[in-house]
């Protein structure tokens, strides 16, 4: 049974605090530089390189944008971590076919397309579980009571379906001792494959509902000092409401 829209908006609308943005920013892109790192083992001028330099180059100049002034850039934080978990994916599937085809020095074209098909598989099977359980609710459940069904079911088939796929390679093709290592990455890429989904479908439901996120967050958007100030006019209306609610309670007892 799906769950009411006041519901969904409930679960979309909670946004990561600008306070911890900065940090969030730095500590994801030294999680990406990790894959990145890789394609510069030799040969080092390769189009792996320059691919998931600039994959990187744009998430570092964006996530620098966003951390000069992170409350004006509250919700697109959102888009960014979407953005990212796509980005990290892709970078770690280059590391990946890097250690394939440069250091491994594997020949086939087979296992570079079964790995690209494999990751787009996972990025589908997790964006159908994602929708589902945001609209059956399954998330509220999760943080009731721990992992829910959908997540354990694509977090497992994903992890699965990985490892399976690198013993096979491992055990009739030519890679090796270079299996551990993609299966490392490959746990980067099902991580970023997930920020992705969650992240991107959350800030496209809040493009279609900004109104409501503003009337939820009054002053989404604005700077620091006039947040604080919008927040203290909103506590002393408060408490003035109440006053005269209290007041008015009075005189009726007498």
């Amino acid at each position: 049974m799906d769950i009411s829209e006041k519901e969904q908006e409930r679960f979309h609308f909670r946004l990561i605090p600008p306070e911890q943005i900065r940090g969030g920013v730095v500590c994801f892109l030294l999680i990406m530089l990790i894959p990145l790192l890789v394609t510069l083992a030799a040969p080092m001028l390769s189009p792996y390189l320059y691919s998931a330099a600039i994959l990187y180059a744009v998430m570092l100049g964006w996530g620098v944008v966003i951390s000069v002034n992170p409350y004006r850039y509250e919700a697109v934080f959102t888009l960014y971590m979407g953005i990212y978990g796509a980005a990290l994916a892709v970078t770690s599937e280059i590391a990946i076919l890097k250690m394939m085809y440069d250091i491994a020095r594997v020949e086939s074209p087979w296992y570079g397309a079964s790995s690209v098909i494999l990751m787009a598989a996972a990025g589908l099977l997790f964006g159908l579980l994602h929708i589902r359980a945001v609209r059956r609710g399954t998330y509220q459940e999760m943080e009731r009571k721990g992992l829910n069904r959908a997540g354990k079911a694509a977090l497992l088939l994903a992890s699965i379906g990985y490892l399976a796929y690198y013993l096979a390679t491992a055990f009739f093709g030519e890679l090796g001792s270079m299996v551990l290592g993609m299966a490392g990455f490959s746990v980067l890429l099902i991580f970023g494959l997930y920020v992705a989904v969650v992240f991107i479908h959350r800030y496209l439901f809040i493009r279609r509902n900004m109104d409501k996120l503003r009337a939820l967050y009054p002053a989404l958007g604005l700077p620091k000092v006039e947040r604080e100030a919008a927040y203290m006019r909103a506590r002393n209306e408060a408490q003035a409401t109440a006053k005269r609610h209290r007041q008015s309670n009075k005189r009726r007892r007498s």
